[in-house]
């Protein structure tokens, strides 16, 4: 028989298995876990009362025991026994030593349940160890410290004495104020003694304190010294608003002061680059592997194989990872009140150097918010605010919105499922609303911002193709609805809502979101292959949209969902026809008449320019000669585009016949050499086309009934219909920017200030335009009545929706009219 170990003789003595259920659970490696919530439980305090009245008895059977042991008169006394009595005895005393195996009598159990006290002491104190152990490194650098600089060890003792008394580490409340996190231990007193207190609580943060709390907290890796320098940061971070909202501090706890502006900019940056090293060497570095006295070889040898992985910012941590850290409830606080005080300051910051600054820090924090989902969702709500703003217009600010997207990407990537889905939603929802304030006059100032936004959405939902699927299906879904309320009731309200800025945006986000979706290759994921899905149903409601009002002053918004088209197209190598929205353009009595002459205003050489209107002037719609000119040169760079893109399908000489019919005919009607040329130029495209296609035809094996693949004519080094696409949009821009006029700089100066005022102008009509729907909204629920929840033929009703994209609310209301 093997000898028991000495660990497993006290582990048996002090009740086993059982014993150590009752207090809480037991881990892995033989920890215990104590159950806190077995203090609220009714069952837990009977088996805690019972226990306690089973070992009283067996104490007082043990002092009774004893008692009698002790009397004269006992039986097991010499007094009462006779001769055989004993001898018999002492026999079996002699059996009992001889025998080693039997072990633990009553009172030994006794005695060892007096010992279970003492040993549950011994195993709660091991997870103070990592303290001590942190006190005496702390304790050795002082040393050194004294030795080395003693004028500066010297300071520390006149001023700051409690970071040399190590002992009182322990003493720290880890429940305590998230803002004030330092509490004396000690409180009351008579009245002087209190001044005093309130005095010494007041800390003046200078540079030798300052220095002091760096090399506590950085070269010490002390905690005390840590929170101190957060809480050193917090006042900081509340200094503007401290006397405004009252924020008093109570006697025992720490004030810091910080006069100088030198050190205030010292210690938050200080703070901002250095603090994440911190968290990462108690929470997962070598701070949290701390080796303990009296662990097993096996213990030690499993710390060992857990080997601490390099920290990268966009890399998810397990949250259940930081929870298991032996620090991590003395620094959970400690976190939360950093990362509140940073977003304060974020608030508060109207330099963009130091947002710019404040949200770069952020990125070494982000992966260790997926322990606080809260926190989370207040940085991606402030992240969003400062990426969507249109307050400022400078380029300084516009790296804010860049390094606001940046975070916003992290916190998607990093964060548990299903975060991704509510940085999806935020970000969509705040591009919906700067959309609604890009009307004709303003369309030229919001537009880049707008062109900036749509490329981060794009990015982001490229992110993760199962939830980009669900929300795109949503949204999609909810312009689909709004177009069928346009094409049920055709009234000026409801058509309103489609032929405005907002939708047109709408659409062309997720034509660029699902262009980019099927643009990206697959690699055998199916995920892709949900977006691709979607491509019908947008392409209905773009032709929808096209021809919901066929007139001739919204030949522009035509025109518009023309390009979107090809941008589909091109990206999915699908055959989108839009053939017949372009050759409806000459059919149009506008084109064969004669253009009225129109007197030059000023120097405005600019003309119509058709990217940033979407209608017409409402008198004499396509009767100058700069509306003609645009819409017609616009046209007919379509019908090029359209033709050079099937130009290597196998049906590419049956699809150019309509198109050459039509030409011809317009070139005999025009009587403007301009127009003619441009028809015969697109005549003989489609010639040349039809001729390779037709003699690249007799070369294929496969019927025409087998050929699955659009580009099936495509030579191996030709490029592919994507790849013409972006070059054709490349070649458009490339002379778009050379026929743009020269502009002197007072010329820009004033057109800078005019944009700076459109945009001030459309903050002001975005706050007067949400309070307006506000009172609407109370005035609706207020005429709500009773008899109108009671009706149960509501649910029989056709499927309908609120007129209006109601972009403006706030996301909560947002996602209850999507339930």
């Amino acid at each position: 028989m093997v000898k028991n170990t000495k660990r497993t003789r006290k582990f048996l003595s002090s009740g086993g298995v059982n014993k150590r259920l009752e207090r809480g659970t037991i881990t892995k490696k033989g920890k215990l876990r104590v159950n806190k919530r077995t203090k609220s439980d009714p069952a837990a305090i009977a088996l805690a009362k019972a226990n306690e009245r089973r070992k009283s008895e067996k104490m007082k059977e043990a002092k009774e025991k004893k008692r009698g042991e002790e009397a004269f008169t006992s039986d097991t006394n010499l007094g009462d026994m006779d001769l055989d009595s004993f001898l018999k005895t002492v026999a079996d005393e002699e059996g009992i030593e001889d025998d080693g195996s039997s072990e633990g009598s009553e009172t030994e159990d006794v005695v060892m349940d007096d010992f279970d006290s003492g040993e549950e002491d011994e195993i709660e104190d091991d997870d103070d160890e990592d303290l001590e152990a942190a006190e005496a490194r702390m304790k050795a650098e002082m040393a050194k410290l004294a030795e080395s600089d003693p004028d500066f060890h010297e300071y520390l003792q006149q001023n700051d004495t409690s970071l040399l008394d190590f002992h009182e580490e322990a003493s720290d409340d880890d429940s305590g104020d998230d803002e004030d996190l330092e509490v004396d231990k000690e409180s009351g007193g008579n009245e002087d003694e209190a001044d005093d207190e309130m005095k010494s609580n007041v800390v003046i943060v200078d540079t030798k304190v300052l220095k002091a709390y760096e090399h506590g907290a950085f070269k010490s890796h002390g905690l005390k010294p840590l929170r101190k320098l957060i809480a050193a940061y917090i006042s900081a971070c509340h200094m503007s608003d401290e006397s405004s909202s009252g924020r008093s501090h109570s006697s025992n706890r720490k004030k810091f002061v910080i006069e100088s502006s030198v050190i205030f900019d010292k210690l938050l940056v200080t703070c901002l680059a250095k603090v994440h090293e911190e968290f990462h060497f108690h929470l997962i570095g070598n701070g949290a592997k701390v080796s303990r006295e009296g662990k097993d070889d096996d213990d030690q040898q499993e710390e060992q194989d857990d080997e601490v992985d390099e920290f990268d910012e966009n890399t998810p941590l397990n949250p259940n990872k930081i929870a298991k850290s032996d620090r991590y409830s003395y620094l959970k606080p400690t976190i939360q009140s950093f990362i509140k005080a940073t977003l304060h300051l974020m608030e508060e910051a109207k330099e963009s150097k130091l947002l710019n600054f404040i949200i770069k820090s952020l990125a070494n924090y982000v992966p260790y918010l997926s322990a606080f989902p809260q926190l989370s969702k207040a940085l991606l709500k402030m992240l969003t605010l400062k990426w969507s703003s249109t307050s400022d217009s400078t380029q300084e600010f516009q790296s804010v919105r860049v390094n606001s997207f940046l975070r916003i990407r992290q916190l998607a990537l990093t964060q548990p499922f299903p975060f991704i889905e509510m940085c999806l939603k935020s970000v969509y929802l705040a591009y919906a609303r700067s959309a609604k304030f890009a009307n004709a006059s303003s369309i030229s100032s919001l537009l880049p911002q707008l062109t900036f936004m749509g490329n981060c959405v794009v990015e982001l939902y490229t992110l993760d193709y199962a939830s980009s699927y669900q929300h795109s299906f949503i949204y999609i879904r909810q312009l689909a609805l709004h177009l069928r309320t346009a094409l049920q009731k055709k009234t000026p309200e409801t058509l309103r809502v489609v032929y405005c800025w907002q939708y047109m945006h709408c659409l062309k986000l997720w034509t660029a979101v699902l262009a980019a979706s099927c643009g990206k290759p697959n690699d055998g994921d199916d995920e892709a292959g949900l977006m691709r899905s979607l491509i019908y149903p947008l392409v209905e409601v773009i032709f929808g949209v096209a021809k919901l009002v066929p007139s001739t002053r919204h030949l522009p918004l035509r025109l518009h969902c023309i390009r979107f088209l090809h941008q589909l197209a091109a990206s999915s190598e699908t055959f989108i026809p839009t053939t017949s929205l372009l050759l409806e353009v000459f059919d149009l009595k506008e084109i064969t008449m004669q253009p009225k002459r129109v007197k030059k205003r000023g120097n405005d050489v600019r003309g119509v320019r058709l990217p940033v209107i979407l209608k017409l002037p409402k008198e004499d719609a396509l009767r100058t000669g700069e509306q003609l000119d645009a819409c017609l040169s616009e046209v007919f760079l379509l019908l090029n585009r359209e033709v050079d893109l099937y130009k290597f399908s196998a049906g590419s000489p049956e699809f150019t016949v309509r198109i050459c019919q039509r030409l011809r005919k317009y070139a005999k009607q025009t009587k403007n050499g301009k127009y003619r040329a441009y028809a015969k130029g697109c005549i003989e495209l489609c010639e040349n086309n039809s001729k390779f296609a037709v003699l690249a035809r007799t070369k294929l094996h496969e019927a025409p009934k087998d050929i699955k693949r659009l580009e099936v004519l495509k030579p191996n080094n030709a490029p592919t219909m994507g790849e013409r696409y972006e070059m054709a949009i490349a070649k458009e821009r490339r002379l778009e920017a050379a026929a743009q006029p020269e502009v002197s700089s007072a010329a820009k100066k004033k057109a800078e200030v005019a944009r700076e005022q459109e945009i001030r102008n459309a903050e002001i009509r975005k706050k007067e335009l949400v309070q307006t729907n506000d009172k609407k909204k109370r005035k609706q629920r207020m005429e709500l009545n009773e008899g109108d929840l009671k009706n149960v033929m509501a649910l029989e009703e056709k499927d309908e929706i609120q007129e209006g994209v109601d972009w403006s609310a706030s996301e909560d209301e947002s996602s209850e009219e999507e339930d």
